[in-house]
């Protein structure tokens, strides 16, 4: 079940969630705990997916912006080069 939740986008996610936290609503209006804890274990993975991928594409970003070479000083003119 949990292979299921990588194919969905971000927003079907978002929208799965919504669901799932409606009916884990309606199931502890009407005592039902059983479902209740259930429905929260899905949540949680669902929660989990968007997780990494939120943490995915901000490595993404940090890879992004973070120079080849970390050399301090590198940057910098040498006089004595000229």
């Amino acid at each position: 079940m949990f292979q299921e939740y990588k194919s969905l986008s971000e927003e079907e996610l978002d929208t799965k969630m919504t669901d799932v936290l409606k009916k884990m609503n309606m199931a502890h209006s009407m005592g039902l705990d059983d479902a209740v804890d259930q429905l929260q274990d899905i949540l949680e993975m669902l929660q989990f997916e968007l997780t990494e991928r939120l943490e995915r594409q901000r490595f993404d970003i940090i890879s992004g912006r973070t120079p080849e070479s970390l050399v301090v000083g590198e940057d910098i003119d040498d006089p004595d080069d000229e």
